[in-house]
């Protein structure tokens, strides 16, 4: 093995993001309306910030 790990993502779902963060791969579901920041410390994802929203 080279060290490489694979993983398979569905890229029809718009509704989902991904982010890597040491070797692992994290699912995120996405807000009907709302922000998602990613907050970067170290060259890394440290977190994801969501601000729901909600439209009337």
């Amino acid at each position: 093995m080279n060290g490489k790990l694979k993983a398979e993502i569905d890229l029809t779902n718009n509704k989902k993001m991904y982010v890597i963060k040491d070797g692992r791969l994290i699912e995120h579901d996405l807000p009907e309306y709302g922000e998602i920041s990613v907050i970067v410390l170290g060259g890394k994802v440290d977190r994801l910030e969501t601000t729901n929203k909600r439209k009337i």
